[in-house]
């Protein structure tokens, strides 16, 4: 796609530093793209499964919840908070000040009557001022009575006024039941003593001089109220996913259709502060594996497969969890196959990112099914388990064994949750059964998907270069028999190659298996190479120099055809199109110089197309290639080791030299490493040997003649 757009910059006249900038965009169009769908398939409920009912209908079919919910019986729990505030009493605050005042009152009312009755003045004056002065209750008769009474008997009638009322104050006087006071006062004064006026007045006085002096606390009153409300705990009810609601041919009640709204099985009701939440919730797990792209594995975004595949792998885990609460299970998560996501993108990605990927993805999951921690542990458990089952991947066989280990794990972590329910039964724990299916079907997904997801998005696993490094593949076999010293050839520098890249950090697997590949263009004309030629005359010798280069030059862009043909990964692809770089073909472009045939030479004619080395694995097979030739025409250098490293170094420096390592990201420090390792492998290879005599063959035979002679 990259080269597609490449080739079209000049159509439009976009500068390249346009270009890059385009492509960055695309990227985040990609990430927010990701992140709609996501949220698209956690917030909405694809298959609505709704229900048309009236009370006092009649179902027509039993009525099954889709999913466990959990809730609150609002009507329920108002009702028995309705009944604890009103057993709540109202609050009464005693004001002791009001025994004081009113004894303070009765008492000066009596030294004014004592006061008026010692004046000279008329009866009826004597009344009027009273009457005027207090409001009392109290008839002329009735105050007539009291202007009769002794000063003595009036002393009596004050005292026994004080006791009927510091009697009720000190019991406590509501305001609202003060009425019910004066009643009940008006009651005890009449049998006080026979004289029934004498009676009337205690009763008449102390029901004009009583008060309340219980005072009502509103605020208290209400706080008392509000302590009575947050007593009543919540009414909660539970419906499980697959218990019957409403059973067929039952008369459809209030409380039944209050259960189906609760359920979201009435009309449909968009919540949008639930799937604001969710959206969220998707945001938060996008970002954080995001985020760690762009600080930790910034490589991942100059990969466009790969890019797409981080996005589709959760994409469909997601919608395999959503499609999965349909189906009538208690622990829908149980079987969403995590851990193929979390394989496929240790395999063909990196580890520690699948572990961010395997997190993330397996909160999403269990917001999908549940909600619950469970849901969450039994998915993070599956995909780290499954990340680890990889590490040492070698054949496709051993997804086989990692999806047993991920059942094996998945079964143990439901088993091991379940012991923590508070009802154990039989049926719980038959739950662990789902974790070996799990395990099953991660085996299943990714080795029937691995070869699929390698091919649409351009990644080349592991356990792809481990079948092509397999002596067996058609095309090593053609070269094996049509090219036999190109294959050893191969073999040597895929020691050296593999051996290098461990020591500079690159893939030793990419960088062994792309170098048995990297000559297979010489199959074609294998005769024309020297490593080929046998005892037999070098074609050459009849050719020109310009024609002998583009014969072996040749062989890289027959190596890309043959690769093609026998779809070759592209990462192979791209070693053996860059093998050589843009070298020169010193040896004929020496003799085509110093040939008189020749007057003028132009050095491209006897370069290869290149490109140069573009990856670390690439630059790694060009300096093999050059090295394993050189060393093997040079025999000097062989028997000889410090001669040998000269040697290496003197290659390696006159390839830096000449630019073709510019474009493939290896340091000085790592062609220090590179030069080491190669030392150290050519040394093992052209060793001294033992130089055996000619006759040895003859003296072993008369050796063994003597020692039976003296056996016998």
């Amino acid at each position: 796609m990259l080269s597609f757009f490449k080739k079209a910059l000049k159509k439009f006249n976009i500068t390249e530093a346009n270009f890059y900038r385009i492509q960055k965009s695309q990227r985040y169009i990609w990430v927010i793209v990701i992140f709609i769908i996501l949220s698209g398939i956690v917030s909405i409920d694809f298959l609505p499964n709704r229900v048309n009912l009236q009370v006092g209908q009649v179902t027509k079919s039993d009525i099954v919840a889709p999913k466990t919910v959990e809730y609150i019986d609002e009507e329920s729990t108002e009702k028995l908070r309705q009944e604890a505030e009103n057993k709540v009493s109202k609050v009464y605050e005693e004001d002791t000040g009001i025994l004081t005042k009113v004894k303070a009152d009765v008492r000066q009312f009596f030294d004014t009557i004592k006061n008026i009755k010692s004046s000279d003045v008329e009866l009826e004056k004597k009344v009027k001022s009273v009457q005027d002065n207090y409001k009392i209750d109290l008839s002329s008769q009735q105050l007539s009575y009291l202007f009769s009474l002794s000063e003595e008997n009036i002393d009596f009638l004050e005292e026994d006024t004080l006791m009927f009322l510091v009697k009720y104050l000190n019991r406590g006087v509501k305001d609202n039941y003060l009425n019910n006071v004066k009643d009940q006062l008006s009651q005890d004064a009449i049998e006080l003593t026979e004289d029934r006026q004498y009676n009337q007045l205690v009763s008449k006085i102390s029901r004009h001089f009583i008060r309340p002096n219980l005072i009502f606390n509103f605020e208290e009153t209400e706080k008392r109220k509000e302590e009575a409300r947050q007593n009543i705990e919540p009414i909660k009810r539970t419906f499980s996913k697959g218990e019957i609601i409403i059973r067929h041919g039952k008369v459809v009640t209030h409380e039944d259709i209050k259960i189906l709204k609760n359920l979201g099985l009435t009309q449909p009701k968009i919540n949008y502060i639930n799937i604001l939440g969710h959206i969220l919730i998707v945001l938060i797990f996008v970002l954080i594996p995001s985020i760690y792209i762009s600080q930790y594995h910034r490589e991942v975004l100059e990969g466009e497969g790969i890019l797409a595949l981080l996005g589709l792998l959760p994409i469909m885990t997601i919608l395999l969890a959503k499609v999965a609460t349909y189906f009538p299970l208690e622990y829908p998560s149980f079987v969403v196959p995590v851990a193929a996501a979390s394989i496929m993108i240790a395999i063909l990605v990196d580890t520690d990112l699948a572990v961010v990927f395997t997190i993330a993805l397996s909160f999403l999951v269990g917001i999908v099914t549940g909600g619950r921690i469970i849901d969450v542990m039994v998915a993070i458990v599956s995909g780290l388990t499954g990340i680890y089952s990889v590490s040492k991947l070698s054949q496709r066989s051993d997804l086989v064994r990692a999806g047993f280990i991920v059942g094996g794990a998945t079964s143990l972590t439901i088993f091991t949750f379940m012991l923590t329910m508070v009802n154990l039964d039989l049926i719980i724990f038959l739950n662990a059964f789902w974790g070996i299916l799990n395990g099953v079907l991660v085996a299943i997904v990714t080795n029937g998907l691995l070869p699929y997801v390698e091919n649409i998005f351009g990644i080349t696993s592991p356990v792809k270069l481990l079948e092509l490094s397999n002596p067996n593949h058609p095309l090593l076999k053609r070269l094996l028999v049509d090219a036999p010293g190109t294959y050893h050839h191969s073999i040597i520098v895929g020691n050296l190659a593999e051996a290098a890249a461990d020591q500079v950090g690159a893939d030793s697997l990419l960088a062994r298996v792309s170098a048995y590949y990297h000559d297979i263009g010489k199959i074609k004309r294998s005769y024309f190479f020297t490593e080929n030629q046998i005892g037999s005359e070098n074609p050459h010798n009849k050719l020109s120099p310009s024609l002998s280069t583009l014969i072996i030059t040749s062989h890289v862009k027959d190596g890309v055809e043959l690769a093609k043909e026998y779809k070759l990964p592209q990462v192979i692809i791209d070693v053996i199109e860059q093998h050589h770089g843009t070298s020169l073909v010193s040896f004929f472009y020496q003799e085509a110089v110093h040939d008189e045939k020749y007057k003028s030479v132009d050095e491209g004619d006897f370069r290869y197309d290149g490109p140069k080395p573009q990856t670390k694995e690439a630059g790694l097979i060009m300096l093999s290639d050059m090295v394993e030739a050189a060393v093997r025409s040079n025999v000097a250098a062989q028997s000889n080791p410090g001669k040998l490293e000269k040697f290496v170094r003197e290659l390696i420096k006159k390839k830096l030299d000449s630019g073709e390592l510019d474009e493939c990201n290896l340091t000085l420090k790592d062609l220090d490493k590179v030069a080491n390792s190669f030392v150290n492998i050519l040394k093992g290879i052209f060793h001294n040997r033992i130089e055996y005599p000619d006759n040895i063959a003859q003296q072993f035979k008369e050796g063994k003649k003597l020692n039976d002679s003296l056996n016998k």
